[in-house]
C-alpha cells in the first residue's frame, strides 16, 4: 500500500487540533497506510495534552518554537516519510471517511504525482457553506500555469509525491507561500489526477485572510515571478473586476454544493 504522511501545524489550537485528530482517526486505512505528523509551535494551552491523548494515532510529534506557519510545515516535510504529503492543519477536516480508500483504492491505476480536488468551506461551528469560490480546473486541467488566476487549489486538498515536494520559502514569503509551493509542485508533476472529490474543510478566517493586503501583495511578488509583468497584471485586473461584481452583486464568498 502507499503511505500518505498527513501533517498538521498547530499552535495554541487545542480545540481544533482535537477535531481535526478525531477526523483523521476516523479515516479508513484500507487502501493506504496513514502517518500523522503533528508540528506544534511549543503551544502553552491544552495542545500538548491533546497530542498526547491521541499518541495511538500520532507517528511524529514535535513541540518547539518556530519562525511562523510556514516552517512549521517545513519541519513536518523534514519529518514525513510517506510517499505522499497531505497538509491538514489543525481546525481542517478529510471530507469523508472513504477518501484515502477512494483515491487509492483503484490497484489497476498508476500512481499519480499529484492528486486534487474541490474544498468545503464551513463556517466556525462547522456549518458547510459551500464549495470555494474560484473553479477547479476539472479533467486533470490543473497545471502550474492555472494559478495564474488566483489559488485555484488549496492546499488541503492537495495531495503531492513528497520525493516531488520542496521546502516552503519561508525566506521570502510569510503569508502566500503555498501559492509559490503549489505552483512549484506542479511544475516538477509529469501526471495530474482530479480526483472528482471534495477532499477537505476548511474554516473561514485564515491568517491571509486576516492579514489580507500583505497577503496580496506577496501573491503579486510570487505570481510575477512565475509569469511574468504583464500576465500578472492583467491577473490582478480580473481579481478586481470579480471582486467589485460580487460586492455589487452582493455574492457569497463560496460556490454552491452540487447536487
Amino acid at each position: 500500500m502507499v503511505k500518505v504522511s498527513v501533517i498538521t501545524v498547530v499552535w495554541n489550537a487545542a480545540r481544533e487540533l482535537e477535531l481535526t485528530l478525531e477526523n483523521l482517526a476516523r479515516l479508513d486505512r484500507s487502501a493506504a497506510e496513514l502517518e500523522v505528523v503533528v508540528v506544534d509551535g511549543a503551544s502553552t494551552d491544552r495542545t500538548p495534552a491533546v497530542i498526547e491523548r491521541f499518541r495511538n494515532l500520532v507517528s511524529y510529534a514535535v513541540s518547539e518554537p518556530d519562525r511562523g506557519l510556514y516552517d512549521a510545515m517545513n519541519k513536518g516535510i523534514r519529518a514525513a516519510t510517506g510517499d505522499y504529503l497531505w497538509f491538514v492543519n489543525a481546525g481542517d477536516r478529510v471530507y469523508r471517511p472513504d477518501t484515502l480508500t477512494r483515491i487509492f483504492g483503484h490497484t489497476h491505476t498508476p500512481a499519480a504525482d499529484i492528486y486534487y480536488g474541490e474544498t468545503m468551506v464551513t463556517d466556525p461551528d462547522g456549518r458547510e457553506l459551500g464549495l470555494r469560490k474560484k473553479p477547479l480546473p476539472r479533467n486533470g486541467g490543473l497545471t502550474w500555469r492555472s494559478l495564474r488566476r488566483g489559488m485555484v487549489v488549496c492546499h488541503q486538498s492537495f495531495i503531492v509525491r513528497r520525493t516531488l515536494a520542496p521546502l516552503y520559502d519561508t525566506e521570502h514569503y510569510r503569508l502566500a507561500a503555498d501559492i509559490d509551493w503549489v505552483i512549484a509542485c506542479l511544475e516538477r508533476a509529469r501526471s495530474i489526477v482530479d480526483t472528482g472529490l471534495i477532499l477537505s474543510c476548511f474554516t473561514t478566517g485564515g491568517l491571509s485572510t486576516r492579514r489580507r493586503k500583505a497577503s496580496l501583495r506577496e501573491r503579486w511578488t510570487i505570481m510575477r515571478r512565475h509569469y511574468g509583468l504583464f500576465p500578472t497584471l492583467w491577473a490582478h485586473g480580473r481579481f478586481l473586476f470579480d471582486a467589485l461584481r460580487d460586492r455589487l452583486l452582493r455574492r457569497p464568498s463560496y460556490r454552491p454544493i452540487p447536487e
